[in-house]
């Protein structure tokens, strides 16, 4: 059961049904676009209507209760026929088709009469996008209709280039930056999204032939409107396999598209409400906050409040758009037509330029502050961390202060201890220095109180060049500039002689063959075996050191530790980096007494 309706043409009541009547309507409307840019174009359609009405009077006659749409479709290409309109068009005014039994007339524009009643001339094809194609926003439907070719191809083609890897997109170009491909993905986005925004949507008749490369005429428009038009949304009705995937793909597209137009406006929503908050919030509060950066706020808030502007206008015009989109997808709103969308985009890039213009203005002011306010901050923690003329950190301080150890010199170096190479393996901290360009002069001393007596120093010591010396001398011995001193060995990071030690040890203990060997292993078996097996069984070059015996016959002061210091050890120093750890000062019986 179809639903009737009446309609009235030229003063005379017609019934329709629903069908015919949007047929009818969309190639009267289709018509009169065409006819419009024509100089006596509104004659000329109300003339076809005239016409249209005649033959629906003939329907009439013959007993027809309702004109249907197969009536319609009749009438359409009956009176979009050349020869029909020829006969129909007046000879007097060349701005129509003659009437019914006169004369053409002559004139210097009549090859474009001719091609606008007859459809000689060859159509010129325009770049449109077509949405009754579409997966996402039909521009490559509309690419194709363009430039020929099947659609399904243009999508293959694209989504290939979109999963290219960066390395093969890199070896087709002789380029190797890896980051090419991502590039080439971006750009494929922007580009899509630009056509998307730049071509107009092929809406009318009219438009969809011109899509096609079709001429413009009364016999095209009546064939163009004739055909069926698709009424399902993307996505309904029967697909194969290649139109289930890119349906699924433009789906997750766009409503990722519509979850960013959501983010996004929570974001310039957030952003109004903080802009708001802050030019309006007292500045007895605000100062009481952060009083460094509202100073930079005072001394910059015409360009904070522009740069802020701008760039909540940035983020305005996407936000609006893709908003609109969806309630265009879900038939709430019109789509916007193509003179809106350009505007869009023009006002877009104009806010986009002046919002990089202010935003790198500012982002340079907040550079500049940063680096005022860090240098600052360092100033105040170099001043914290400075003792007796030497900056320490924090941590390197605490150890080395705890364990008696001042640094007296330390030229050209990064770090005065370090951890993770010690001779057993474990995390423990040992002092040690580093300069990649030899350039270090570095003396690290502790001092203790020594009884008369006989006195031996040792140490745990590893280097990776000549120069660096453990050295001592007592007040005492110092008035006759009696220094000892012992060089580190410069085994470099790997093997040394506790490592050897370590391992033959081991090894020997090992090698002992008996029912229940952990019975005859002694108490530093673990000890030994840790030294044996660090860094994989290489060893971390470190050597134990002793120093010539120190005879001290009264009370006095003992000094001692490592330097690079040529005025103190006699010696150049050669390598980048030393270190040591377990200096043990121990007293020696003196067995004659």
């Amino acid at each position: 059961m179809k639903k009737n309706i009446t309609i009235n043409l030229l003063g005379r009541l017609y019934a329709i049904d629903e069908d015919a009547y949007e047929l009818l309507k969309r190639y009267t409307d289709s018509l009169r676009s065409y006819f419009a840019r024509r100089e006596g174009g509104e004659e000329i359609a109300d003339d076809i209507e005239a016409r249209i009405a005649e033959l629906f009077d003939e329907l009439k006659q013959g007993g027809l209760q309702a004109i249907t749409i197969e009536h319609v479709e009749d009438i359409i290409h009956r009176v979009g026929r050349p020869e029909d309109m020829e006969e129909e068009a007046p000879s007097q005014d060349p701005s129509r088709p003659p009437r019914e039994g006169e004369e053409k007339p002559q004139s210097e524009e009549d090859g474009e009469a001719t091609s606008l009643t007859g459809g000689r001339g060859k159509g010129q094809r325009r770049l449109y996008r077509n949405l009754a194609d579409r997966k996402l926003m039909g521009v490559l439907s509309g690419l194709a209709a363009y430039f020929g070719g099947d659609v399904l191809w243009w999508r293959l083609g694209y989504v290939a280039l979109f999963f290219l890897p960066g390395g093969f997109v890199s070896r087709m170009f002789y380029w190797s930056s890896w980051h090419w491909g991502i590039s080439l993905n971006f750009t494929l986005i922007i580009l899509y999204v630009a056509l998307g925004i730049l071509m107009p949507v092929a809406e009318t008749p009219e438009d969809r032939l011109r899509m096609k490369g079709k001429p413009v005429n009364p016999q095209n428009l009546a064939d163009e409107v004739s055909q069926p038009q698709p009424t399902q949304r993307p996505g309904e009705g029967h697909m194969g396999c290649l139109g289930g995937f890119f349906f699924i793909v433009g789906t997750l597209v766009r409503w990722f598209i519509y979850g960013m137009g959501i983010a996004l406006a929570f974001t310039l929503l957030a952003g109004i409400v903080a802009l708001i908050a802050v030019m309006t919030m007292p500045h007895t509060m605000i100062h009481e906050s952060d009083p460094t950066f509202w100073q930079f706020f005072d001394a910059n808030q015409s360009l904070l409040l522009t740069a802020s502007v701008l760039s909540l206008g940035v983020l305005l015009i996407p936000t609006y758009c893709i908003i609109h989109s969806f309630f265009s997808e879900i038939r709430m709103l019109q789509p916007m037509g193509f003179r809106q969308r350009l505007a869009f985009l023009i006002v877009w890039i104009g806010l986009f330029i002046a919002a990089a213009v202010f935003c790198t203005r500012l982002v340079g002011q907040i550079k500049e502050a940063e680096d005022k306010s860090w240098q600052i901050r360092d100033e105040q923690y170099r001043k914290e961390n400075t003792h007796d003329g030497i900056f320490y950190k924090p941590d390197e301080w605490d150890f080395l202060s705890e364990r008696g150890w001042r640094v007296l010199r330390a030229d050209h170096c990064d770090r005065y201890t370090s951890s993770g190479q010690y001779y057993t393996g474990s995390g423990a901290r040992y002092i040690d220095t580093y300069d990649s360009r030899h350039r270090q002069l570095f003396t690290i001393e502790r001092t203790e109180p020594l009884q008369p007596g006989t006195y031996r120093l040792t140490a745990c010591v590893r280097a990776d060049g000549q120069g660096a010396y453990v050295y001592a001398f007592t007040d005492t011995l110092a008035e006759n500039g009696t220094v000892y001193q012992t060089e580190i060995p410069a085994d470099d990071n790997t093997g040394g002689g506790l490592w050897r030690e370590a391992r033959l040890k081991r090894d020997s203990i090992d090698a002992y063959v008996t029912p229940n060997p952990e019975s005859v292993r002694p108490d530093d078996y673990d000890y030994l075996r840790a030294i044996a097996e660090a860094n994989d069984g290489r060893g971390f070059g470190w050597n134990r050191i002793a120093l010539p015996d120190i005879v001290v016959k009264k009370p006095t002061l003992i000094h001692y530790g490592v330097s690079t210091v040529p005025s103190l050890t006699g010696h150049t120093w050669l390598g980048q980096w030393f270190s040591a750890c377990d200096f043990e000062l121990k007293r020696i019986d003196d067995k004659k007494k």
